[in-house]
């Protein structure tokens, strides 16, 4: 697939055939070759993801930069699609971050009281794409869910073989070993963050799942080896101790079903199911119903209720919020996890066929408010787009929510064929 995307997205077929046809009406196949081109437009030459492509011009911040969560997953989709290369390139660059500042890192492991916005001992989420120097800004950078996310993926790369940490493999240990030190020293488990949203400090439960999810990677417990063909032990890189599991999935037990004490339901407890797949499925099923209950609008998902970024109306912020299309892909991406999972578990929550319908539907509702030519805006405010057209991961997680329904329904296929057809 991915010598494919690589090929046909390198020339102008699918700029003829849009003369005459809108995105949503080009083939699956085709669909999918302009969204990777479109994502890769926003890729840097160093492996990462500029936000999108705009630059400020009218006004607010500029997205033509790095966000640390949005390379992450940015490059999700080429997984998906088979470009394994250029995620580990990416991966590697959110490390070469991360020992770019380890003086942080260590600073904030050594110190325990609470991290500020700005402060010495926090890695910023937004990066200068060429310099990799820091941008400061006034809104929080202590983000939980950075780490979180980084040792999850990072460690599931391993376990498929990849050699994400690159020939330095013994600096790069001490440097993993530093984060989860410094995690504990914050206590992620207990103390508040900003959140996936940049917003707080509270304690959310999506960052405190985040971490935990990555720190269940390494400590290797069992908990995802059902994903894995090989053994690869973790644990002989970053010694990660049984209780932090513990007391983490006692205090995400206490935060759900809500995200924070100030908000009952939010669309970043999508991430607790994928990809960090850490709450039970009654916890899942909680989620998605609060979520499809409350946040899902005719343009996509608020973020939660009252949001007053891009909100249609600021004065009155509940029911004006701003609608993120990311949202739809996320929740396609679950159903179709969902149904993958009913498979190999039995019918949980539901049959494979129930979670197919739904993620096809939301896949369909995305592409409804897409580009005519392929890209998924960040938001509508009202029924207006903002200018981060597209944004990264709402890219990225089209591909994925498109690449792996596919998937799924190919498996569903072939176990439904009779015993006689089936390939031997």
């Amino acid at each position: 697939m991915s010598d494919d995307l690589n090929f046909i997205a390198g020339n102008n077929a699918l700029e003829y055939k849009l003369k005459s046809k809108v995105f949503r009406d080009l083939s699956s196949k085709e669909k999918l070759i302009l969204a990777y081109r479109h994502l890769e437009g926003l890729r840097q030459i160093n492996g990462g993801y500029v936000a999108s492509p705009y630059t400020g011009e009218q006004g607010g911040d500029m997205y033509k930069v790095f966000w640390l969560r949005d390379i992450m997953y940015a490059t999700y989709a080429n997984e998906y699609i088979g470009a394994y290369d250029k995620m580990i390139e990416s991966y590697r660059l959110v490390l070469q971050i991360f020992k770019k500042y380890s003086h942080k890192i260590t600073n904030g492991a050594r110190k325990r009281h609470y991290m500020g916005s700005c402060a010495d001992e926090v890695v910023h989420a937004r990066i200068h794409p060429s310099s990799l120097e820091e941008i400061t800004s006034e809104w929080g950078h202590h983000q939980l869910d950075i780490l979180g996310l980084f040792l999850y993926k990072s460690g599931d790369l391993i376990k498929k073989g990849h050699r994400v940490l690159g020939a330095e493999e013994a600096e790069v240990r001490i440097l993993l070993r530093d984060i989860v030190l410094y995690l504990t020293t914050v206590r992620w488990h207990s103390d508040p963050d900003f959140g996936m949203w940049e917003e707080g400090p509270e304690q959310h439960s999506s960052s405190v799942g985040s971490v935990l999810a990555g720190l269940t990677m390494w400590h290797d417990d069992g908990h995802y080896h059902s994903k894995y063909r090989h053994r690869v032990d973790l644990y002989n890189y970053v010694p990660v101790p049984q209780e932090f599991l513990e007391i983490g999935r006692e205090s995400l037990n206490k935060l759900l079903p809500a995200e924070s004490v100030s908000r009952p339901y939010d669309m970043a407890q999508l991430s607790l199911i994928w990809p960090y797949n850490i709450v039970t499925e009654v916890q899942a099923k909680t989620i998605i119903s609060n979520i499809e209950t409350n946040l899902v609008r005719d343009r996509g998902v608020i973020r939660y209720r009252g949001d007053v970024y891009y909100s249609a109306d600021k004065e009155n912020p509940v029911g004006n919020e701003a609608q993120w299309p990311l949202g739809y892909a996320w929740l396609s991406i679950v159903y179709s996890k969902l149904a993958s999972r009913s498979m190999s578990v039995g019918k949980l929550l539901g049959s494979p066929d129930e979670f197919i319908r739904k993620s096809q539907e939301y896949l369909d509702r995305l592409e409804a408010v897409m580009t005519d030519d392929g890209k998924v805006p960040e938001l509508y405010s009202g029924d207006k787009m903002n200018p981060n057209v597209p944004l990264a991961w709402a890219q990225s997680f089209y591909i994925v929510a498109r690449q792996n329904l596919a998937n799924v329904r190919d498996v569903v296929q072939f176990n439904m064929e009779p015993e006689g057809r089936r390939p031997k």
